[in-house]
């Protein structure tokens, strides 16, 4: 059989979409030569010389250029998308055909031909991107369970990016059961399977946590720490030595009335505080950091696991800690009625919130109580019952007393201070996950932040403030805490929202995004409305806080010096300004701290944020999974709820006790619903729904190995379970 390739594709070229039939009847090829003329047209489309339709039609691509990139599949669903930089730095995705994915799997590296499909009606998706070439296979682990079909057992990956993909066991022993969770190493890519070997049981489906399991196995992070970490951290002494260094570098307090202030199930003590009221109607803030680097020393494993972690990272089943327990809830930690190494802060300020002076010393410290947020809210609320039966022996709760409400006092100034700079404080209720003693879900309830937790974030505030001038004023290297103002684009868009949810704000174009026009425009809206939602507008448009070497100040908390210096037990940043304020307070110069830091704070700013935004992402991720959990057994039942985000495929709503479901477009039974340009609105001709509004949505389905929820408006439940049943009768005339 002999084919005329440009004749063949200059006739799909001119008619853009072309039929099998049509193709055949065009060449006048034989109906028994079909099946040789459907391999030669396989061939082509290998070549990427013609592509196929969805319904099977052949189209001539228009190619535009060549184009590296990351593979991100879509989880449980048959497309992906080619993510890669623009010229400008800007992040792009293109969409990828499942079938044009050439056996590249998620993450990996590749190079793409971009192309244009005219044939497309969705302009969103004309163009498109076929996999030339794998760069470079990113996956070399993966993690799943072992399943059992009939007579054949499988492996069944945990991340539905990969639920298209064929996987084959190559040692599978009878020390692994079914339903086991594993963890696989990757030995051989085929083009239409890929080998695997069993590296590890992680656990088995009948554990309560199996899938947060799962999860944090995949995430790569260090759940353990190395044997030689251990090793030295047993190493260290669990009580102060007072030897005569010490005594002479540190001022001793350990008689002063120092308290830490914590939540109730709180191990790690990083701060403890004092408030004094001079005589000249001044303030004396004193904060107290532990002093980690003390016992954490450059060049050795304590350090290097700490750096490599980055952050604790606090999940609902407990922590994954950056130093040992040893260290983070033992001999760093500010633990009651104990000696502890510390590097404190004294900060005189005014009755109106103004630092008159400070001082940045080395001390050892004994904490005369532990409080939590909750006794002291007690206290400011006037209770006298605020204290245990134990902490009421002490002798020092007359002065606990005074100092308290010194405390509360100075944090009203201070708040008002910062107030006045454009500090806005945007409270967003988050759900605390409570659990079983065997890990299952009990209940979930939104926390509220009370007035003490705002007055220890109002001192830590201004202690990072003081430090990152001083350092600053000393010409000292500093790993600054900066927060950009936000994009205009972000500031358009809330604009837009704003507009759509009817709120009007005067001059509302002309707001700018300096810090005191933001805190006009947020305190004008709050006018009109003042819920959780305008809250999330608000700080969906705000950037993200990085560390950085270079000051440009942090918008957020309206501060034009910052640094992270007062939790050096969970956060590594904290720990290298501790080193660089040693440096100091021991005399070495400010040259000297500069050649020791220079060369390696710029990797450190780079490496910590991005520790800081992996550990966001694992703690909301487990959230997710524990909330899909909590709901698998509220299926059928209706919950109030709020819509969060509308796009082009459904809405998400957002429930009263926090977690998230999707409303998908084919959930809706009364009319054909599509989103607005803006994103705002989600509608069919006859009814809409827009950012911002309450529904009352049911519980239809829950996803424990992703967290995700999907729901129904209550008003269309009865509509939903009928399409169900119809999807599942049998036709008529079967038997």
């Amino acid at each position: 059989m002999n084919i005329d390739k440009i004749k063949l594709i200059n006739y799909i070229k001119a008619r853009k979409n072309v039929s099998f039939i049509e193709l055949a009847n065009y060449l006048k090829i034989n109906r028994k030569d079909n099946k040789e003329f459907s391999a030669y047209l396989v061939s082509l489309i290998k070549r990427n010389e013609i592509f196929k339709t969805f319904d099977s039609n052949y189209y001539v691509p228009e190619f535009l250029r060549k184009q590296s990139g990351i593979i991100k599949v879509a989880s449980k669903k048959q497309f992906a998308f080619l993510e890669f930089e623009n010229e400008a730095q800007e992040k792009e995705s293109v969409f990828v055909k499942f079938q044009d994915l050439n056996s590249a799997l998620n993450n990996d590296e590749v190079i793409a031909s971009i192309y244009k499909d005219h044939n497309e009606k969705n302009p969103t998706r004309q163009l498109l991107a076929v996999v030339d070439e794998i760069v470079q296979r990113n996956n070399q682990k993966i993690i799943g369970f072992i399943k059992k079909d009939k007579n054949t057992i499988f492996f069944a990956p945990a991340d539905g990016c990969f639920d298209k993909v064929k996987f084959e066991l190559l040692n599978l022993s009878s020390k692994v059961k079914i339903n086991d969770c594993v963890l696989c190493e990757i030995k051989k890519y085929d083009k239409n399977l890929v080998s695997l070997e069993i590296k590890k049981v992680i656990t088995n489906t009948s554990d309560p946590n199996v899938f947060v399991k799962a999860y944090l196995e995949s995430t790569n992070i260090d759940l353990e720490f190395s044997a030689e970490t251990l090793a030295e951290s047993k190493l260290i002494p669990q009580e102060v030595d007072l030897n005569i260094k010490e005594k002479f570098q540190r001022k001793n307090l350990t008689s002063e009335l120092i308290v830490t202030i914590d939540g109730e199930s709180t191990k790690d003590f990083d701060d403890a505080i004092n408030v004094k009221k001079l005589e000249n109607g001044n303030f004396l803030l004193s904060v107290h950091i532990a002093d980690v680097a003390h016992y954490v020393k450059e060049k050795t494993n304590l350090d290097s696991e700490a750096l490599k972690r980055g952050t604790s990272i606090y999940i609902a089943n407990g922590v994954i800690p950056m130093l040992p327990s040893e260290l983070s809830n033992g001999i760093c930690s500010i633990n009651p009625n104990v000696d502890r190494f510390a590097l404190s802060c004294d900060i005189e300020i005014d009755q109106h919130g103004n630092n008159v002076n400070y001082k940045i010393y080395k001390s050892v410290i004994n904490s005369k109580f532990r409080l939590t947020y909750k006794q002291v809210q007690a206290f400011f609320d006037k209770d006298n019952n605020f204290l245990s039966l134990e902490q009421k022996k002490s002798s020092y709760v007359k002065e606990l007393e005074t100092m308290l409400t010194n405390a509360y006092e100075l944090s009203l100034i201070l708040h008002k201070y910062k107030e006045a700079q454009g500090y806005v404080d945007f409270e967003i209720p988050e759900p605390k996950i409570f659990l079983n003693e065997d890990g299952t879900v009990k209940e979930i309830k939104i926390h509220k932040r009370v007035y003490s937790e705002i007055l220890i974030e109002d001192f830590m505030v201004r202690t990072n403030e003081v430090v990152a001038k001083y350092l600053s004023d000393l010409k000292m290297p500093v790993l600054y805490r900066i927060h950009e103002n936000p994009s205009e684009e972000k500031l358009q868009s809330l604009k837009t929202n704003l507009t759509a949810l009817g709120i009007n704000i005067k001059n509302i174009n002309s707001i700018t995004s300096s810090a005191n026009d933001f805190s006009k425009f947020v305190h004008q809206t709050r006018n009109q409305r003042n819920d959780y939602f305008i809250n999330l507008l608000f700080l969906r448009t705000m950037q993200k806080a990085i560390y950085s070497l270079n000051n440009i100040g942090h918008f957020g908390l309206a501060s034009e010096f910052y640094c992270h210096f007062t939790s050096p037990i969970r956060r590594y940043p904290d720990l290298l300004v501790h080193r660089i304020l040693t440096m100091h307070l021991e005399g070495k110069s400010s040259q000297e701290i500069l050649n020791h830091f220079d060369s390696k704070l710029g990797s450190y700013a780079q490496l910590n944020s991005n520790s800081e935004q992996k550990a966001v992402e694992i703690e909301r991720k487990v959230n997710d999974l524990k909330f899909a959990e909590f709901l698998k057994f509220q299926t059928g039942q209706k919950f109030k709820a709020q819509i969060v985000s509308v796009l082009n495929f459904g809405i998400f709503v957002e429930f009263e006790f926090g977690g998230s479901g999707l409303i998908h477009k084919s959930n809706f039974f009364d009319g054909s619903y599509e989103s607005n340009e803006m994103l705002t609105v989600f509608a069919s001709e006859t009814k809409s729904y827009k950012i911002g509004e309450y529904v009352d949505v049911v519980i239809i389905a829950t996803d424990l190995l992703e967290g995700k929820i999907d729901c129904v408006l209550e008003s269309q439940y009865d509509a939903y379970k009928l399409n169900l049943t119809r999807k599942h009768e049998k036709p008529r005339n079967s038997k």
